[in-house]
């Protein structure tokens, strides 16, 4: 299958002290670069950003990545969902 977002290794404290989904986490790190840090993205995602994010928590969860959380996905305060599986 191919893939459009690469799955980077996040530590685990990472995800619990943003109180972020790991699936989100890895998607925040896969689109972060140079430009924007995982932590800006995480603190202030652009549209896009959110929507690139959604897009590769799909693609994970598809891929066997992470499980479906039919909840969908915290993002600190926040929740990403994504359509039935």
């Amino acid at each position: 299958m191919n893939r459009n977002y690469e799955t980077p290794h996040v530590t685990a404290d990472w995800t619990r002290t943003r109180e972020t989904h790991a699936a989100v986490a890895t998607a925040i790190h896969a689109i972060s670069d140079s430009k924007r840090s995982p932590e800006a993205i995480w603190e202030a995602p652009t549209p896009a950003e959110w929507n690139h994010v959604a897009m590769a928590v799909e693609e994970y969860v598809r891929n066997g990545d992470f499980a479906y959380e039919p909840d969908g996905y915290p993002w600190g305060l926040e929740t990403v969902l994504r359509h039935n599986p």
